[in-house]
């Protein structure tokens, strides 16, 4: 088997070979290498090929073959071959497709478009199509589909094999059965393993356990991914208001469902609004619409960490080694915030923290977030005593304890808030936690300091220190001995002109 590392070589090489066979006109030969294909390996074969002849092999496909490779393309190529097929050969690659699947691909397509394709449809599969159309975009409706096998309470097992093996063509799937009365409502479901092991003449209900759970049509689509994870099954039933079983959902649905989902948190956990297609089909004017607005909403909020900074720039001119801090303390706070925040939308997420536990929540990221600014706070403080004597390193020390503990419970509160309003918690981004963070930081390290230097009257005397660093310029003369020193703060060899002369000047320290 061929590893993925070598799968679009494969493809190319077949691609070549496709081509030629329908340039040569040697359709049968074309499909027939195609349909011993899977339908996602023809998709990835058509993208390699020239739009004349992606046409082509499209319409030499059998009609349920060609269904499932168009929901296998990116809709650019779904619209190029829409365009190059007529109504009618829509209409039918349309009959051939899941009720679900086809719902779906409606939605992208024109109005106008999707109510011919319908007139030309089965009956039965343009009934399945509108009643999945009805229910709103993101919810459990859209991803159902129509087509299981029910079965009722006073049946022998005998006779639901018999509905099963009528029926089973049809369906999207025979591993779990389900249950219904004589008005359609959804009683129970049941294993297929459960009637093979059961007596022929027993009936259905007394092999029932009544343990069924199901979703309701409305219900936003997460919720199946989310007890699809707790329960751990593969299909779920589906019912109206009326507990009429009207659907079921399965597992390739949902898992789609979870990857765009995901996808759609991490953009947002970067601070990009989410894409609405694949990255590769997204143009560079959308990318740009797509990041331009949080990018903006940022720099507004950094010109607080300015405004800040400006604030306290008597404190700065009193003590200017305090300047050197300000990124070590500002970028820790933002980490500490960014990471409590991911946490949380994560535990949010797959329900692992409810709102309601937000108090305790926040009571243990306080221990979370001193031990962890404790940590930080004695490396900052010897850096600081280091660099400007044990009065820094105090300021330093305290300040970062502080920021780092505020900035985990600014990550940790603002997915509670958000979720609190009814909106997402993963847009409590990286970037805007960090930022926040950032002007929260320098108010808490700029009041520590303003502080601490009035209570000790601490400052650093400009005069002293230029004392300190002074130093001498000796020019030597023909003979070697060194003349008047000619004092100053300029370091390093140098070339000067003496009496006329250019000669090497030395440097000594006072």
């Amino acid at each position: 088997m061929a590893s993925n590392g070598e799968k679009p070589q494969v493809s190319m090489l077949l691609a070549a070979e496709i081509a030629e066979l329908l340039d040569k006109r040697r359709t049968v030969e074309a499909r027939d290498s195609l349909v011993d294909m899977h339908p996602a390996e023809i998709a990835e074969l058509l993208v390699e090929l020239e739009s004349q002849q992606r046409a082509m092999a499209f319409r030499i496909l059998p009609r349920d073959i060609a269904a499932e490779v168009f929901t296998e393309l990116s809709s650019d190529l779904q619209e190029q071959l829409t365009e190059e097929l007529t109504n009618e050969q829509l209409a039918q690659m349309f009959n051939e497709m899941e009720p679900d699947d086809r719902a779906e691909l409606f939605d992208e397509m024109p109005g106008q478009l999707v109510t011919q394709l319908l007139s030309m449809m089965r009956p039965e599969e343009r009934r399945s199509t509108q009643v999945i159309l009805n229910y709103p975009p993101d919810s459990v409706g859209r991803l159902m589909t129509p087509e299981f096998i029910s079965l009722r309470p006073e049946w022998t097992v005998e006779q639901a094999f018999e509905h099963i093996r009528t029926r089973g063509e049809e369906a999207e799937t025979v591993h779990v059965l389900f249950v219904v009365d004589d008005r359609g409502r959804l009683i129970d479901d049941i294993l297929i393993r459960e009637l093979l092991l059961a007596n022929p003449s027993a009936t259905v209900e007394s092999i029932m356990d009544d343990s069924a759970i199901w979703l309701n049509a409305r219900d936003d689509r997460e919720e199946a991914v989310r007890m699809m994870e707790r329960y751990d099954v593969s299909v779920l039933p589906v019912v109206d208001r009326d507990h009429v079983l009207v659907g079921i959902v399965t597992f390739d649905d949902v898992a789609d469902v979870a990857e765009e989902e995901t996808t759609e948190d991490i953009h947002k956990g970067g601070a990009v609004a989410p894409l609405d297609m694949s990255y590769g089909e997204t143009s560079i004017l959308t990318l740009v619409k797509k990041r331009a607005g949080w990018l903006l909403l940022l720099v507004a909020v950094a010109i607080l960490s300015s405004e800040v900074i400006g604030q306290f720039e008597e404190t700065l001119e009193a003590v200017l080694v305090l300047a050197f801090f300000i990124p070590l303390l500002i970028d820790s706070g933002g980490n500490a915030g960014s990471q409590s925040a991911t946490i949380m939308v994560r535990a949010i997420a797959t329900g692992d923290v409810h709102l309601k536990q937000w108090l305790g929540t926040l009571g243990k990221e306080v221990f979370v977030g001193l031990l962890l600014g404790g940590l930080m706070g004695i490396a900052s403080a010897l850096l600081g005593l280091w660099r400007g004597g044990w009065e820094i390193g105090l300021i330093v020390g305290l300040s970062m304890v502080s920021i780092v503990v505020i900035a985990n419970l600014i990550g940790t509160l603002t997915p509670f808030v958000l979720s609190r309003m009814r909106l997402d918690p993963a847009t409590a981004s990286s970037p805007l936690i960090t930022t926040v963070a950032d002007v929260t930081g320098l108010l808490i390290y700029f009041s520590i300091a303003t502080g601490i230097i009035a209570m000790l009257d601490f400052t650093v005397d400009p005069e002293e220190t230029e004392e300190e660093n002074a130093i001498e310029l000796v020019v030597p003369d023909e003979a070697g001995a060194d003349r008047s020193p000619v004092g100053g703060t300029t370091a390093g060899p140098l070339t000067i002109d003496w009496m006329g002369e250019q000669r090497a000047a030395g440097v000594r320290a006072v």
